[in-house]
């Protein structure tokens, strides 16, 4: 005979259960009081918004429509008479971090719930969290990641701060920042063409301004500089410029032959002298350096004149003529080193024309106040990514930021781009102005081939 369990022992075990099960719940509430006390007065808010998230998640999922159903066979041990349907829910699984700027909410993608059906649903989920503003990126197949924002990172201005002794590279071009403060590079490297656009004062200027003080300590690097706007803000930058000019359009139409010039000649030596067919194979160097072509105000040069008089024919001749050698010097220019950048306010046809600017394979937009407009620099696609769109950054607190595409990232990003004080970059043309070397002098002297490894 089997004696019985001692009364006793039953009664402990679920005591012992139940004590450890409450002291798990009371190290957990614990853990996240003393973190809650130990984070700062910014933080506390989006530690509580991060809990809220992650312990509603499943309830707010539902109520937003971020579940799927679908209809399973029960399981072969199941009571159910045969060929019995039943349904069950897909919600997506997320991981949840705070963030100095508010919740990261990292989820994964379920059957038809993809990134389109979370940024429609971006508006509930801010009304459900109680923040401000909901953005939803596709970070990579399966992956969305939603970010809650208690404030927006882009609405912190950034200051250039790099050093003016060591030039960057020149096949990298570092645009700023993004959402969450992670660097964000633009195509440089094979790249003929860039076309920069958004409206007067939301930092184009400033964003080549960027652009030049990385380069203009390199060697490696030549500008040709013209100003459309004729005013001063070009002329410390112009004692860097191995070519410069302002609004005069048959000094630009003069310049910009020169360089054709340059292409012409590098387009038959290069074989010769670098050994390859195209110079990013072993990159720029002092004596084949990359010239950098910037037409700040483009359109002051682009744009046909309709009319009959005399100046206006003579006038539309030298617009057409220039849009001529920029479009070849787009077209031919990639594999020998030259690229142009073109920064206009608005780059519809009428600014840029058509067959320029669609040629360009690099597409920056600050703020737009109409769609037109964006889809003119930016493409089609735009459309496609409303919480990217320029037409949402016409806030002033938005002055500086930027839609771009970003390399090594899906579809468009808006990126924070450093301010550049003017003080800065007329010191850094000013101690580089020595590098100026005419590229086209060091070809046909022959200086190119002292230094002309591939490295």
């Amino acid at each position: 005979m089997i004696d019985p369990p001692d009364a006793g022992l039953v009664t402990v075990v679920p005591a012992v259960v139940l004590s450890v099960a409450a002291l798990a719940v009371l190290v957990w509430l614990g853990a996240h009081a003393v973190r809650y006390l130990v984070a700062g007065k910014q933080l506390r808010p989006v530690l509580r918004v991060a809990w809220r998230v992650k312990y509603t998640w499943r309830r707010t999922a539902r109520r937003v429509g971020l579940v799927q159903t679908e209809r399973i066979r029960p399981p072969w041990w199941s009571n159910r008479p045969p060929g019995t349907v039943v349904t069950r829910e897909l919600i997506p699984a997320v991981t949840v971090a705070a963030e100095r700027w508010g919740v990261r909410v990292d989820a994964s993608t379920v059957g038809r719930l993809g990134v389109e059906e979370f940024t429609q649903a971006s508006g509930h989920l801010a009304d459900v969290w109680r923040v401000p503003l909901v953005r939803v990126a596709q970070v990579r197949p399966g992956l969305v990641r939603i970010r809650a924002l208690l404030h927006d990172p882009l609405t912190e201005p950034v200051t250039w701060t790099e050093s003016t002794e060591a030039g960057s590279d020149p096949a990298v071009w570092v645009a700023g920042v993004d959402a969450d403060g992670q660097p964000v590079a633009i195509r440089s490297a094979g790249v003929s063409g860039v076309v920069v656009a958004g409206l007067a004062g939301y930092g184009k200027t400033s964003f080549l301004n960027a652009r030049f003080c990385q380069l203009a300590p390199s060697p490696a690097v030549q500008f040709v500089l013209i100003d459309g706007k004729g005013g001063p803000d070009y002329d410390d930058l112009f004692t860097r410029a191995w070519l410069s000019a302002k609004d005069d359009p048959e000094q630009v139409r003069d310049h910009l032959a020169r360089v054709r010039e340059l292409l012409v000649a590098r387009q038959h030596a290069i074989r010769a002298v670098l050994g390859v067919k195209n110079v990013w194979h072993v990159g720029p160097s002092a004596s084949w350096p990359l010239v950098v072509v910037v037409i700040d105000e483009a359109h002051t040069f682009l744009n046909e004149t309709k009319g009959t008089d005399a100046q206006s024919k003579r006038l539309d001749a030298l617009a057409r003529e220039t849009a001529r050698l920029v479009e070849e010097l787009i077209r031919k220019g990639r594999n020998v080193g030259i690229q142009v950048v073109l920064a206009t306010q608005k780059a519809t046809g009428d600014a840029i024309p058509t067959k320029i600017r669609d040629n360009c394979q690099g597409a920056i937009s600050f703020a737009q106040r109409t769609s037109e407009a964006a889809t003119a620099v930016l493409g089609s696609d735009i459309t496609a990514a409303p919480d990217e769109h320029p037409r949402r950054l016409q806030d002033p607190a938005y002055v500086g930021v930027a839609s771009m595409v970003a390399q090594g990232r899906p579809g468009f990003t808006l990126v924070r781009t450093p301010y550049v004080p003017d003080a800065t970059a007329d010191a850094i043309a000013t101690a580089t102005a020595h590098l100026v070397r005419d590229p086209l002098h060091l070809l046909t002297t022959g200086e190119v081939v002292a230094d002309a490894a591939p490295r």
